[in-house]
């Protein structure tokens, strides 16, 4: 089972979708996110980077995202080749701006955001329990129920259900 976020699903959202994303995400220590560096300045080439939040500081209008391998006290850099064949190496930065980060959700981050989220537009619940004890969130009282429930395309991850519905909500 599929328990985050991958690159290639946020690759899909347009810049507006992008910014929204960010407003509802609050990073926390160990969230995994991405932004991109670039890694040739003549052509204008961008790499993105994969990176877990350590340290997070507010800074005016932004959060300054720490990167954990820096925060606890290892060095992040990659061995390449340039055209002339020589060796080089490029030390990835040791922090990234909020405002140009994206959070690669595991699915209690996604679940969190639709809980939170205005539900006028979308549909949002779960049910989990036994005899003895039980979690229900969201409004199981829908138009969009029956709706739902007829549906036969039901083989999908939990996070690419949750990740669809967030993405048409953004």
């Amino acid at each position: 089972m599929k328990q985050r976020l991958s690159l290639d699903d946020l690759t899909g959202l347009t810049p507006l979708q992008q910014d929204s994303l960010r407003k509802i995400w609050m990073p926390m220590r160990y969230d995994i996110a991405v932004s991109q560096m670039c890694v040739h300045a003549e052509t204008e080439e961008y790499r993105w980077i994969e990176f877990a939040v350590g340290e997070i500081t507010a800074v005016e209008t932004d959060l300054i995202l720490g990167d954990l391998r820096v925060t606890d006290g290892f060095t992040k850099i990659e061995q390449g080749e340039t055209e002339d064949a020589e060796d080089f190496y490029m030390e990835e930065p040791a922090s990234f701006l909020k405002s140009a980060s994206l959070p690669l959700l595991t699915v209690g981050q996604l679940i969190g955001m639709l809980s939170l989220l205005d539900k006028k537009n979308y549909h949002f619940y779960l049910l989990s329990g036994s005899d003895r004890f039980a979690c229900e969130i969201g409004d199981f009282n829908s138009e969009m129920k029956t709706d739902i429930l007829s549906k036969r395309d039901l083989g999908h991850d939990l996070v690419d259900v949750l990740w669809t519905l967030l993405r048409t909500i953004l």
